[in-house]
């Protein structure tokens, strides 16, 4: 029998009475959330008086969420700090990761002739947050940060690179590559067995029609595109105000090609709290049913949700590895 177990730490205070859990991570946003549940009538002690939990949880307060089924699996599934409360009912504490001490943190500073990684470097100094060890290295002719906080620069980095940039489950800010984050670590589903939910759609490579427009805009707002792909396929644009030589451009569009034109599922997953799986890993399905469609895809999001109807995690596949 699976008997769910759960807590949030939060500041000064454990909370074992939990009505609802979510926590969402993805390579496709810069920082994990959080959302705990908390009974509205819910009180804490703090120097001898009864306090309801809005009035003793602040902003800013550390907090970590361990969710598990009883004598079969405990794991710490989110750390951050309190974003915000919002005092409904039950209390909603709403939870950011590390990004929280990034976005408090600004930065006037130029750059010549650097790499993305001397820049990251600058967006983290003074912090705890390490950078992750396998940070391609991408060279940058100039980039200027004028009084921006780490997570706009971070967020510069995913538009004008097109870098998956996100804080990893050992709190490292990674920034690269979708699929060179952490898919040594598979992690394996039966099609016909293990799931709660299976909503995936099989789709041939063929019938993927995309077509990728990038634009090089520079100071004067002059603009130089390239386009590849399928000439009726659905468009993609991106924009970059850093790359303007026009075979990186297009080896940057070719490279977003490859990344959607697969043959493989699309779609996702439910399962219950385990298998465990968190975004960047690799999701090896197995089908007994069609093993032709078998395969490996790199998980790009997973929702963990956790409550009185039980503990599940839906799990995003991207592409086909």
């Amino acid at each position: 029998m699976f008997i769910l177990e759960g807590k949030a730490e939060i500041g000064d205070y454990i909370f074992n009475a939990l009505n609802e859990v979510e926590i969402t991570k993805s390579v496709e946003e810069l920082g994990d959330t959080a959302v705990i549940k908390i009974p509205t009538a819910f009180k804490v002690k703090q120097n001898g008086q009864k306090l309801f939990v809005e009035d003793a949880i602040k902003v800013g307060d550390a907090v970590k969420i361990t969710l598990g089924y009883q004598d079969k699996y405990s794991g710490v599934e989110f750390t951050g700090f309190v974003k915000k409360i919002s005092p409904k009912i039950p209390i909603e504490i709403h939870c950011e990761d590390n990004l929280w001490l990034l976005r408090r943190k600004n930065i006037t500073k130029s750059f010549e002739q650097t790499t993305m990684k001397e820049i990251l470097k600058e967006v983290v100094k003074d912090t705890p947050i390490q950078l992750a060890d396998n940070i391609p290295e991408v060279k940058l002719e100039k980039w200027i940060i004028n009084n921006a906080n780490g997570a706009q620069v971070l967020e510069s980095f995913k538009k004008d690179l097109l870098m998956s940039v996100f804080i990893d489950d050992d709190g490292k800010l990674y920034c690269g590559l979708q699929q060179l984050t952490n898919v040594a670590q598979p992690v394996v589903y039966d099609l016909n067995y293990n799931l709660v939910e299976n909503n995936l759609e099989f789709k041939s490579k063929e019938e993927r029609k995309i077509k990728i427009k990038y634009t090089y805009i520079d100071k004067a707002n002059k603009r130089k595109s390239i386009e590849v792909g399928d000439a009726d396929g659905e468009q993609r644009t991106y924009h970059t105000t850093v790359i303007s030589d026009e075979k990186k451009l297009e080896e940057m569009a070719k490279a977003e090609i490859e990344k959607l034109k697969y043959d493989g599922f699309d779609g996702n997953v439910k399962s219950f709290l385990i298998p465990y799986s968190t975004r960047g890993m690799k999701a090896k399905f197995i089908d007994s049913e069609h093993p032709n469609r078998e395969g490996n895809y790199f998980i790009k999001k997973v929702v963990t949700s956790f409550g009185t109807s039980g503990a599940r995690r839906t799990v995003t596949i991207g592409a086909r590895l």
